[in-house]
């Protein structure tokens, strides 16, 4: 019998069939002609494989069990039932153990389950601190905002309008702040979930990326801890690097989380809520990144990705209205996303965002754009390439190399280094 034949009078595949020689499950006889003849032997032990399996018999068990048969060829039947029925009373007793385990987990499961549909989604409401209140300006005059109708709860506003002079106008709202820009606040990339964006993600662009973040982290752990400084990082509902990392800052550290989905923010909020629950935090809906922030307050800026992001539907590099809010010694560090031209990816960009910024994704677009703003990377790490980042880069072309870039960024005339 072939071994075409063979494989369908058992309904498996001729691959299975190869698989089943090379492992000595069957032993064909071979032709000079190099094709594989099945034997009524291999007929026999074909039947013992598939019985065996459906008893949970691993193939090497199987294989031992054909190995004593060969040997003593079953001459003596008793031998060979005795031998048979000692492997199907250890194999009961191992699947009952197995059993016990899978129950055992199930319970476990059950009662995980139970667990976390009972425990309360939130605490404690939580709102702007009181400590921002005094950080909250209008972006356009630089002044202090006015507050009316405040609810106020704890040490926090729950809710609230601010408003200047100059008809300025943003809303505290379930503890968000949300600009007078949030109609129009948009981001390239949203999602729904963390899960929906991990689907959509490949293995090697997740890797990459937390090595990224790890990188960044390790700056920020290196520096000497300095309290109440303010740390601003955008693009909150598309990706995050500072919450893995609070627990290992100064506790008197003052964070601002931006972003252009309300939704996610108010995730991000509860989710750190519950973590960090006395964590100064202010959460803030924002498209065009002219914050409601006093002038130079911020010491640090997080680009995790959020340049990337924001020159997709922008031409004006994102530091620019952030300037007026920096300290003369701030920095900025961050991830940053590239291509080698002539990438096919670098037009696709352009076709799919005609308002990018002209040096969106080129790698030059950090080092010129920094340098329009009298900053310099005083550090940079290449650290490593993709083909495949998942289908979440809309723009990327199958096979073309995307670069990731570490870098850390100062003022030209500071020697100041994190």
């Amino acid at each position: 019998m072939k071994i075409g034949a063979f494989a369908k009078r058992f309904d498996v595949s001729v691959d299975t069939v190869r698989y089943y020689i090379e492992l000595g499950l069957l032993l064909p006889d071979k032709k000079a002609s190099a094709q594989y003849e099945f034997t009524p032997s291999c007929v026999d032990d074909m039947v013992l494989i598939n019985e065996m399996k459906q008893y949970h018999f691993t193939l090497q068990e199987i294989h031992q069990m054909l190995m004593f048969k060969r040997i003593t060829d079953f001459t003596v039947v008793k031998d060979a039932r005795c031998h048979y029925l000692r492997l199907l009373n250890e194999k009961k007793r191992q699947l009952k153990r197995d059993k016990e385990q899978l129950e055992n987990a199930l319970r476990q499961i059950e009662n995980k389950l139970r667990a976390l549909q009972d425990e309360p989604e939130a605490g404690a409401q939580t709102g702007v601190p009181y400590s921002f209140l005094p950080l909250l300006y209008c972006p356009s005059c630089q002044i202090p905002l006015q507050i009316r109708n405040a609810h106020l709860q704890g040490k926090y506003m729950i809710s609230g309008q601010l408003y200047c002079r100059c008809s300025y106008r943003a809303e505290i709202r379930d503890g968000i702040l949300l600009t007078a820009d949030k109609e129009n606040a948009r981001s390239a990339y949203t999602y729904g979930n963390d899960l929906e964006r991990f689907e959509l993600l490949s293995s090697a662009f997740i890797r990459l990326t937390e090595k990224g973040s790890l990188w960044m982290a390790g700056r920020l752990m290196n520096e000497s801890p300095a309290k109440h400084r303010l740390i601003v990082e955008a693009n909150a509902d598309v990706y995050t690097m500072l919450p893995k990392y609070i627990s290992s800052l100064p506790p008197e550290t003052m964070y601002v989380f931006c972003g252009t989905s309300r939704a996610m923010l108010s995730r991000l909020k509860q989710r750190l809520t519950q973590s960090h629950a006395d964590l100064q935090a202010l959460y803030l809906e924002s498209g065009d990144w002219r914050l409601p922030l006093a002038p130079a307050t911020v010491d640090l800026i997080v680009d995790s990705f959020s340049f990337n992001d924001f020159s997709l539907d922008n031409q004006l590099f994102p530091l620019f209205p952030m300037l007026p809010y920096l300290k003369p010694d701030a920095h900025v560090i961050g991830n940053h996303l590239f291509y080698q031209p002539p990438a096919a990816s670098l037009s696709q960009i352009r076709h799919l965002f005609p308002q990018a910024h002209e040096q969106t994704y080129y790698p030059d677009y950090l080092d010129e754009n920094f340098s329009r703003i009298g900053m310099e990377l005083s550090e940079r790490e290449l650290l490593g390439t993709m083909s495949d980042p998942g289908s979440y880069l809309r723009y990327h072309v199958p096979n073309e190399k995307l670069h990731l870039l570490a870098y850390l960024a100062k003022h030209r005339d500071t020697g100041t280094s994190l």
